[in-house]
């Protein structure tokens, strides 16, 4: 690279009419240096990152009070630097596009028009996330907020089973939200059953507020949901301290009658784990299906792949344990088992840390007639995208009208479908179980006290994929 060459350009009288200057050339401060005349300010041009080859210099020199100024090169901005973010232009249409409220699909299609030859919609939908977080607030404002949630706060009568209200509210900003909104039937729900179903859904408010759902199911597996929070944060502890303290208050006010939560079904969210100190009584379960999906992701961790399917069947069947004191033998034993082999070490670490010391309660006899796992409250938020949201992210005003019907719509169905007390058998179940034990070995029976037994599976071998 050739050296620079420098020409004298102006000459500042103070250190103000120097500011001046630097402000019209376009040209941010790169260099100051200490000399014994006074001091030296290099400057460069202000858009350098975008325009790499600028080589355009200022320099000031301080002598006797006074700047003497110096100019090296000419800006040149005709290449710009690449990135992997939008161009200004097609930036700028998406960011005017998300704040007329159009949907990232409908801005997919409409910058696919004008912009046939780009393929950038990834780099679109980091736009138009950005820009609904910059301008959340001004979707709808706080005091319209806690106005809507005011008009509400009044529980409905007695006669009016599917009319929403909200039995509790914080909205201090939108960083501190916590709005519950349920129904006189839907609440109803919790004389049946003290088991209470959490999880969150996303990607259905404009700007990105999580929705906490909760709920239970009846004895034939079919979810009951109860109500639905509108959050600012999933993760934070103090959301679920919220849920946990008010839904025992707030059932118990309606239905005239004491209600504890006996059990609480979630993923493996730190929040809830971290809040079941509100309830000591209840146990913290952990959903089946996400426990064994954590697992697979941790496979790698043991290097054989035959050894990784039999830990598999291991798990499998480990989680068929239906007493606490089975599970806690079980899982000794399988652990005395896999510290026999060392590859399967650091699985053996990693499993025993995670799920038999911190989140214990993902097998079968660790609550009675529940499922063991949560995916009847993981379905109905699919079905809140695909039937009320249309898979798009509404307005906070838009919403929660289409939150307010879509509780009615619940609270209309919980009331028609019942909660289901018994188990349903077929009517050729007792002869059918009549003449298997028959036909079955007795002596395999193992008794375990007067109503406990263990019986073998008429099939050894489990499919785990």
């Amino acid at each position: 690279m050739a050296p620079r060459l420098w020409h004298e350009c102006s000459t500042c009288n103070t250190e103000n009419d120097l500011k001046v200057f630097v402000r019209e050339k376009n040209i941010c401060t790169h260099r100051t240096e200490e000399l014994r005349s006074g001091v030296s300010i290099t400057y460069k041009c202000s858009e350098y990152r975008e325009y790499p080859q600028c080589r355009y210099q200022l320099k000031a020199k301080q002598l006797d009070g006074k700047f003497t100024v110096f100019e090296s090169e000419l800006h040149d901005h005709s290449q710009r630097q690449e990135n992997n973010r939008l161009k200004s232009p097609i930036r700028a249409a998406v960011q005017e596009m998300t704040h007329t409220g159009l949907t990232q699909g409908q801005i997919r299609k409409a910058v696919s028009v004008l912009h046939p030859n780009l393929s950038i919609d990834t780099k679109i939908k980091n736009v138009v996330q950005y820009t609904r977080q910059q301008t959340r607030t001004q979707i709808i404002s706080v005091d319209d907020l806690q106005l809507w949630c005011k008009e509400r706060i009044n529980c409905s009568p007695a006669d009016q089973l599917h009319q929403v209200f909200v039995p509790f509210y914080e909205v201090k900003d939108i960083d501190n939200i916590f709005v519950r909104i349920t129904t006189r039937q839907l609440l109803s729900t919790t004389k049946c059953s003290s088991v209470l179903a959490v999880d969150c859904t996303y990607k259905v408010a404009w700007n990105n507020l999580p929705i906490l759902i909760f709920g239970t199911s009846d004895y034939k597996r079919h979810f009951h949901p109860i109500g639905l929070c509108l959050v600012s944060s999933d993760e934070a502890a103090s959301t679920y301290k919220t849920l946990f303290q008010g839904v025992p208050t707030w059932a118990s006010n309606i239905n005239q009658q004491t209600y504890l939560i006996s059990h609480v079904m979630g993923d493996g969210a730190a929040g809830i784990t971290s809040t079941m100190s509100v309830i000591p009584r209840s146990r913290r379960l952990m959903c089946w299906a996400h426990m064994i999906r954590k697992c697979r992701e941790h496979r790698k961790l043991i290097p054989n792949e035959q050894k990784r399917l039999n830990v598999e069947k291991d798990i499998v069947n480990l989680q068929l344990c239906f007493q606490d004191n089975l599970f806690s033998q079980a899982a000794s034993l399988l652990l005395g088992k896999w510290s026999l082999d060392n590859q399967l070490d650091r699985f053996r670490t990693y499993f025993e840390g995670q799920w038999i010391n911190d989140l214990s309660f993902w097998y079968e006899g660790a609550v009675c007639l529940a499922p063991s796992t949560n995916n009847g409250l993981e379905s109905l938020n699919g079905k809140i995208k695909q039937s009320y949201t249309m898979r798009n992210k509404l307005s906070l005003a838009t919403f929660l009208q289409t939150a307010e019907r879509m509780l009615r719509d619940w609270s209309t169905k919980s009331a028609t479908d019942g909660f289901a007390h018994t188990i349903h058998f077929e009517s050729d179940l007792e002869s059918k179980a009549h003449q298997w034990s028959q036909k079955i070995d007795q002596s395999q029976i193992i008794r375990l006290s007067n109503t406990g037994y263990v019986i073998p599976t008429t099939n050894s071998t489990m499919n785990t994929n």
